[in-house]
């Protein structure tokens, strides 16, 4: 693709209106304007900066031109412009630091993500797992599997992983919840800081009793090297992936489950296909569509197009993850053989949960693909509604 090639217009106008469409989801799948753009090429221009030499919004949406991107340290994470939040790194959130910082700051929390305590904390999950789904199975259809399936066993299981406390974990994902969600921008606010209060006083209390949580691990092995404002912004990161990202993936996952009962029938007769369904369901789903942009630090060529310093480049997970299966060979498929995505990023940035994220799936999934053989839409003309991006099932009730 040439640059002149290319359709360029107001970047502000463009990103915001453009930008979001091509994110929402038709059901499961890309929606046309993010399946046109696919067609174009591996990088599509989304726009211009209307001003003299004004910056231009990329999308990639080819596999290895966004492994290039995130893969590249020609090109930063930081927030450098646009907003409050221009140049201004928020403690903690790995996903905002660059080298050096990301890389002193990644090593020191990646202990408790090790796989062997990961496999550790496994019975945990499995518990709470059951119990959720006992709660389902006495409260009988149909149940929301929104807030009664997938909230309550990734907010669980990550505030456990924290270490916060039974007593505290509804109110708290009350107001992690409420942080996002809440129309007011008002309550909005207030509820984040209710959020990051008590975080403040989880850190104090770690400080001078650290257990074997997260939070106990890292104070343990580097509480003299990461600042209480690192600790904290770590822990809400945490929190913020494993409370919604997992609590999201899960609800789509028990509605694929309706979709394909056939398909999971498999986990029941086959348990030795589960590690192999993982890597397509996740694939397929692609619960975060896209990663925040990346900033060209300087000119560089990715995908045959001249990406200039400053220009940004946004990567489209769920274009990526999609392209190699064109329609109709764009279908869920659990013996697909480990289908290559990057839905969980790559790079430095990985997913540094990757590894609690997917135990959790391959423990609740299966779960409950044994435990509701017959799970059903309990309203099969209903539409089932999306929110805005990332794929966010607002209500999904559910019969067996």
């Amino acid at each position: 693709m040439e640059e002149n090639d290319v359709v360029r217009g107001d970047f502000e106008e463009i990103n915001v209106d453009l930008g979001l469409a091509i994110h929402r989801r038709d059901r499961f799948d890309p929606v046309p304007e993010l399946t046109a753009l696919m067609a174009q090429g591996p990088m599509a221009v989304m726009g211009v900066e209307d001003a003299p030499g004004g910056r231009t919004a990329w999308l990639a949406t080819g596999y290895d031109e966004i492994r290039q991107v995130l893969g590249s340290d020609k090109f930063t994470a930081k927030l450098l412009y646009g907003g409050t939040a221009a140049g201004f790194t928020f403690p903690g959130f790995l996903t905002q630091y660059d080298p050096p910082e990301h890389t002193r700051l990644r090593r020191m929390v990646t202990s408790p993500f090790a796989i062997r305590r990961i496999q550790g904390f496994r019975p945990q999950v499995e518990k709470i797992v059951d119990a959720t789904l006992d709660a389902i199975e006495a409260t009988g259809g149909p149940v929301d599997f929104v807030p009664r399936f997938g909230w309550p066993i990734a907010t669980t299981v990550t505030c456990d992983f924290l270490g916060i406390p039974r007593d505290d974990q509804v109110e708290l994902s009350r107001a992690l919840h409420a942080s996002r969600a809440e129309k007011s921008g008002k309550r909005r606010v207030a509820a984040g800081n209710r959020f990051w209060t008590y975080m403040n006083q989880v850190v104090s209390r770690t400080r001078r009793d650290p257990g074997d949580d997260l939070f106990g691990v890292v104070v343990r092995e580097h509480g003299d090297d990461i600042t209480d404002a690192e600790l904290i912004g770590v822990a809400s990161f945490v929190m913020g992936a494993g409370g919604d990202q997992v609590a999201r993936f899960l609800a789509a996952g028990a509605w694929l489950m309706v979709e394909h009962p056939g398909k999971f029938a498999l986990l029941r007769e086959k348990p030795e296909t589960v590690p192999d369904w993982l890597d397509e369901m996740v694939r397929y789903l692609t619960s975060d569509e896209k990663t925040t942009p990346r900033v060209a630090l300087e000119d560089v060529t990715i995908g045959g197009c001249p990406v200039k310093a400053g220009d940004a480049v946004t990567p489209s997970f769920l274009a990526a993850n999609r392209r190699d299966f064109p329609a109709p060979e764009d279908r869920f498929d659990i013996g697909r053989e480990k289908p290559v995505h990057v839905a969980f990023g790559h790079g430095i940035h990985h997913c540094l949960g990757r590894p609690l994220a997917e135990m959790v799936f391959q423990v609740a999934i299966p779960a409950l693909a044994h435990r509701f053989p017959t799970l059903k839409l309990a309203e099969p003309e209903r539409e089932i509604k999306l929110g805005p991006p990332p794929f966010d099932v607002e209500a999904l009730p559910l019969d067996w």
